[in-house]
């Protein structure tokens, strides 16, 4: 205790002398530097740490587990739904969205084939309305179809208290051509 009461003037007088030199704005710039200091080192690194463990982790674990790679076979191309079945699986996947209360308006189609791969593709544009709280169940039941993928969504509320929305939805089917 002595030792303190002996130099505790001699500090307080260093810290006057640095307070005169420094003046306000260099005190600030100090307290700036001890502040960043001291949140680097208890926030900003641990939280590295804990990162770069996190990843090391689940590096290891995908690296343990292979990937199931599935190669495209010609037989995979012979399951396909027949391109001659476009009408009956359009009309399929409209009677999904009708009976789950979606109103569809004119629908567009455009045939293509893409490449020389024996497919072809029916690209369908239906613009619908209906509720949101059925359209996740329905394009999850639309997904599950064989050859059929989901392009482009496109939602769009037309005042914040209707529960109805405009839905822009790009499907494709695929076909085999025989």
């Amino acid at each position: 205790m002595d030792t303190l009461t002996r130099h505790l003037p001699r500090l307080r007088w260093h810290l006057m002398q640095w307070q005169q030199q420094l003046g306000f704005w260099g005190l600030l710039a100090l307290g700036m530097m001890a502040a960043a200091l001291l949140i680097e080192g208890a926030v900003i690194h641990p939280a590295n740490v804990a990162d770069n463990q996190r990843r090391a982790e689940l590096q290891a674990g995908i690296a343990e587990q292979p990937q199931d790679v599935q190669v495209t076979e010609p037989a995979v191309v012979e399951k396909m739904p027949s391109a001659e079945d476009f009408a009956p699986r359009l009309e399929h996947l409209l009677g999904l969205f009708t009976q789950r209360g979606f109103i569809i308006a004119q629908t567009t189609l455009a045939y293509s084939a893409p490449g020389d791969t024996g497919l072809q593709r029916l690209d369908v544009e239906i613009p619908l309305t209906g509720p949101y709280q059925l359209l996740r169940d329905t394009l999850a039941q639309v997904a599950r179809e064989p050859a059929v993928r989901i392009e482009n969504l496109t939602l769009e509320r037309k005042e914040i208290t209707s529960g109805l929305l405009t839905i822009s939805l790009k499907l494709s089917l695929l076909g085999v051509e025989e």
